[in-house]
């Protein structure tokens, strides 16, 4: 025997230890990797093996032989059916953010009361299977210790339970999230129980028979007892149905459910599960018949449900007896902890919170935190006290299979809301009541415990009815199916609850959002239909009724934290984002006050605006969302679709053109990056906005083009115009067309504007009217040059002959004089028709590159100089060129000269008359740097990096065309150079041009170069 005190030290300790873990893993100082590792949920599911597969199994294995590996072998089908099953509700509960059976089928069948339903039930087909748990830590303590303290260590178990589960099963708001600190604690007290029983197992072979050839022998001699193991299989003694209420049983079981699909895990995760699960179970059961055989042989007298206990204790291996209670321990304790969690989460939802609405505005988090922690407690209580009262001590596994009944009593409903749309409302609670009347009737009545001192008539009725329905059935079964006392319940009751919900929803069609929410739970749909969803006006609307749940100060708080984390301004009114928001607060306060109360908490009263006009502009918008963000797996057609939305919005986004959708309720519904790049604002800031709310100019721009295109003017059309985007010149055309109607619900379907930024186009465009300009001028100036050149031959040859003949010196001297000016009016000719031939057209017999050689910059800007003196209507400034002879460049001279043509005159223009112009040459790092300076107004800073843009100029009079600037600098990076500017406002400018010295790397390369 082992003392009392070391049991109980050993049940406080590995409770301990499963907190240490829980915990660990809450504040990550488990790695989140391992933590949420997919073998972790098929650990996790172990959950399903209880005290009744721990010690129960091998007593079933005794009384009903092979069927035992029916109650794995139904998981193991359910696992099978994962894509059809399993997969289907994850979807529906991750998408819709339900955390329970109750809540999944409340939400499908748009019923509170189905939920209610559906939560008390599991309520009260639990504590059976909770008092099992109790049960079978007593008799452990019992057999391993002796009578007379197995009650004391089962209230301790269950205190101890209490307080785990309270702290860890109800947590507080700020610790909203994935379970990581319950699952991986489960997920260790699996593989715990898993290696506890395989030790059992191999001592029970080695000890007793003394290896596998000796358990191969006494088979031999016991063929007849093995033999009898697989009767009650061939003669179907419960086989068949118990396939059916474990399969059930593998989901729809709280605990299972909860860790499934209420932990949060992923496709992956559950994929990984669907193989690792069945083969945890098989590793299970490999112990079970050799244990069975081993307590045979040492201990027949004794009840099986014990032999994982007796076996390694009548072997003298103590401490593995003790393993082995640490095991039974550990399986009773995860079952009850995540059974309770699963329960208090469902009654506070469905049963409590409902009734108990005008408590929760008044700190809400803490009420909600206790209403669950004293639902844990209660449901913890009640099974230890429903296992105490109870009188009916047959096997361990008998509570458990009543529980396994009732549970598959879902199975109906589930399997409608999965495949059947024309289920109602009505039809599924009046199934379920029938079904639920038929198990009381034959399951429970049997382990209700006998009442003193109150009238048992209602209870005898019950039993007599039981016994009855029991000995109809044993009548037409044969002697081998008399220990069967599930199968027909589970028949009879699925078969009333089937017919029941089949018939009255023929009864009566289904309601409209019943159909809807059917449609969202049999299809790949994305979400909840816009349409139907309503929409807050404001930010504060949405707070205000969210504050009639739970008060002003916790919807402030939820609401700022939704506002938060999808960074939602506070005066945001679009729809869209509204509806986000909507939806984050759902999603927030479904773990607090379950989603059933969290959407009508979170759904507005009014309708959306906009009205049906915008409801399918809205839901297009919505859907692009959901998409964009992948919260949705597709698969076959709608994957396809999908792969093609992508291209489309793929090459939109690429377009040149800036696209700007607007549905029929004035909102915008898609922009592209061009569009976002045009106006300076992202996409998230524009979609489901209205026009007026787009900054200026675009927002009567647009509306102009909307207008028009909305009246019908011709259908489709353009408008160009010049407006001034960050201070820049844009010259804009925006194309409009409306757009027909998708279906019948809008009498528009909106329309499409396309805006084309001409700027380069039109500074091309005058880049190609200026040089047309200048070759005009030049075919001018070469005529002007004709006329002139020949009496200017006349006068320099009259005058040099005057010279030649005259004998006064003073004539002579005036004659030089005439001969000096005539050369002079000769060089400004020839500058001037060379400047003009810059921009001439190049004829197709012309070489460009005859026109490249060594140029003295010196000689270019005198030359610019003499050119800018011409025009006698600007102001007279004095030029100080230190350019020395030795800067020498290959380019271009004609151009160079337009350069600095074009700078001069810009620095003439900003300076007062008289002022000096400055212009520096020096060689620096290996190239040649020249700076313009003048002292001028200078250039504000915000436009510094704008006026060497076409179009952008700061002259106030109207011969500024903004494109000298730009074409300078296009000239000197054609010549391999650099062109920047240094101003400040009321200080002047200076522009430094650097350019390649003849000779260095990068200098342009003419005929001589190349000589």
């Amino acid at each position: 025997m082992i003392n009392v005190g070391v049991l109980l030290f050993a049940t406080v300790a590995w409770l301990a230890v499963l907190a240490a873990i829980a915990l660990a893993a809450q504040r990550e100082r488990i790695p989140r990797a391992l933590a949420r590792h997919p073998l972790v949920l098929a650990l996790s599911l172990g959950v399903y093996a209880s005290s009744w597969t721990y010690y129960g199994g091998v007593g079933f294995a005794q009384r009903h032989g092979l069927v035992f590996l029916a109650v794995y072998l139904g998981p193991t089908l359910a696992c099978i059916a994962t894509p059809l099953l399993w997969s289907r509700v994850l979807r529906i509960t991750r998408e819709q953010r339900l955390s329970s059976l109750a809540d999944l089928l409340a939400f499908r069948f748009q019923s509170p009361a189905a939920g209610a339903i559906a939560a008390a039930f599991s309520l009260v087909a639990s504590v059976p299977y909770v008092a099992q748990q109790f049960r079978a830590t007593e008799q452990s303590v019992r057999v391993l210790s002796g009578p007379g303290h197995e009650e004391a260590v089962g209230a301790v178990f269950c205190a101890l339970l209490a307080l785990f589960t309270a702290f860890f099963g109800a947590r507080p708001p700020a610790e909203r999230g994935r379970e990581d600190g319950l699952a991986a604690a489960v997920a260790f007290e699996s593989a715990a129980k898993l290696a506890v029983l395989a030790a059992v197992g191999l001592v029970a072979v080695l000890g007793v028979f003394g290896g596998a050839g000796g358990l191969a022998g006494w088979l031999d001699d016991n063929a007849a007892q093995v033999a009898a193991l697989a009767r009650p299989v061939r003669d179907d003694a419960g086989w068949t149905s118990m396939l059916v209420i474990s399969f059930a049983a593998a989901f729809l079981l709280p605990r299972q459910w909860h860790m499934a699909f209420a932990s949060g895990a992923g496709d992956r995760a559950l994929a990984t599960a669907a193989w690792a699960f069945p083969l945890f179970l098989l590793a299970l059961n490999l112990p079970v018949l050799p244990v069975l055989w081993a307590g045979s042989r040492l201990a027949p007298a004794e009840p099986a449900d014990s032999y994982v206990l007796l076996v390694p204790q009548l072997l003298d291996q103590r401490w593995l007896a003790l393993a082995a209670f640490i095991g039974g321990i550990s399986a009773a304790s995860a079952m009850v902890m995540v059974t309770a969690v699963a329960l208090a989460n469902d009654s506070a939802t469905h049963l409590l919170l409902p009734l108990a609405r005008r408590t929760l505005r008044r700190n809400v988090y803490a009420r909600v935190l206790w209403m669950r922690r004293g639902l844990l407690t209660a449901i913890l209580v009640g099974g230890w006290l429903f296992h105490r009262a109870q009188t009916n001590r047959g096997l361990l596994v008998e509570s458990g299979i009543v529980s396994f009944v009732a549970f598959a009593q879902f199975l109906p409903g589930l399997f409608a809301v999965l495949f059947w749309e024309r289920a109602t409302r009505a039809g599924f609670i009046a199934g379920l009541l029938a079904g639920i009347a038929t198990w009381t009737t034959a399951c429970l009545a049997p382990l209700l415990p006998e009442m003193t001192g109150m009238e048992p008539s209602w209870l005898d009725l019950l039993r007599s009815g039981a016994d009855h329905a029991r000995e109809m059935g044993a009548a037409r079964l044969s002697r081998a199916t008399l220990n069967d006392t599930w199968s027909l319940p589970t028949f009879v009751s699925l078969a009333v609850n089937g017919a029941t919900l089949g018939l009255v929803s023929l009864l009566r069609p289904p309601g409209e959002e019943e159909r809807e929410a059917a449609r969202l739970c049999r299809r790949r749909e994305i979400g909840p239909s816009v349409e139907r969803a309503t929409v807050p006006a404001s930010v504060s609307a949405l707070e205000e009724r969210l504050a009639r749940l739970l008060g002003r100060e916790a919807a402030g708080i939820e609401v700022t934290r939704a506002r938060i984390e999808l960074d939602i301004p506070r005066d945001e009114t679009r729809p869209t984002e509204l509806h986000a928001l909507q939806e984050r607060l759902h999603r927030n306060l479904s773990p607090l006050v379950g989603p059933v109360l969290a959407r009508t908490a979170a759904e507005a009263d009014a309708p959306a605006a906009g009205g049906a006009s915008g409801a399918l502009t809205e839901q297009l918008r919505w859907l692009e969302r959901r998409l964009a963000r992948g919260e949705t797996r597709l698969v076959g057609a709608a994957k396809e679709l999908d792969l093609l939305r992508r291209w489309l919005r793929s090459l939109l986004a690429q377009l040149p053109l800036g696209v700007c959708a607007v549905g029929s309720d004035g909102a915008i519904s898609l922009v592209n990056r061009r569009l976002e790049a045009l106006v300076g604002a992202e996409e998230r800031d524009l979609v489901g906005a209205t026009l007026d709310r787009l900054p200026a100019p675009f927002a009567e721009l647009f509306a102009r083009a909307a207008r028009a295109a909305s009246a019908g003017e011709a259908g489709a059309g353009a408008d160009e115009v010049e407006v001034r985007v960050a201070g820049r010149a844009r010259a804009l055309r925006v194309h409009r067309a409306a757009l027909d109607p998708l279906d019948g619900r809008s009498a528009s379907g909106g329309v499409v504007l396309l805006v084309e930024d001409r700027t380069e186009q039109r500074a091309l465009e005058a880049q190609l009217a200026h040089r047309d300009r200048l070759a005009q001028l030049g075919r001018l100036a070469a005529g002007v040059a004709h006329e002139v050149g020949n009496p200017l031959t006349g006068i320099a040859c009259l005058a040099q002959n005057l010279r030649a003949e005259a004998d006064s010196d003073e004539i002579r001297a005036r004659a030089g004089l005439i001969l000096g000016e005539a050369a002079r009016i000769e060089a400004i000719l020839r500058s001037l028709l060379d400047h003009a031939r810059t921009g001439a057209v190049q004829s197709p017999g012309e070489i460009r590159r005859a026109r490249v050689g060594r140029v003295a910059l010196a000689e270019v800007v005198a030359e610019a100089e003499r050119l800018i003196r011409l025009d006698r209507a600007a102001p007279r400034v004095h030029v100080e060129q230190a350019c020395p002879e030795s800067l020498v460049v290959i380019g271009d001279r004609r151009e160079l000269v337009q350069v600095f043509v074009n700078l001069l005159a810009n620095a003439r223009d900003a300076s007062e008359p008289g002022a000096t112009v400055a212009v520096r040459g020096r060689i620096e790092a290996g190239e040649i740097v020249v700076e313009v300076e003048d002292h001028g107004s200078g250039i504000p800073e915000e436009l510094l990096g704008e006026v060497l843009e076409p179009f952008v100029t700061t002259k106030r009079d109207p011969s500024g065309t903004g494109l000298g600037l730009p074409l300078s600098r296009s000239i000197v990076q054609d010549h391999g150079g650099t062109l920047a500017l240094r101003s400040a406002v009321g200080q002047g400018t200076t522009v430094v041009v650097r350019l390649p010295l003849a000779g260095a790397a990068g200098a342009r390369r003419g005929p001589e170069a190349e000589a």
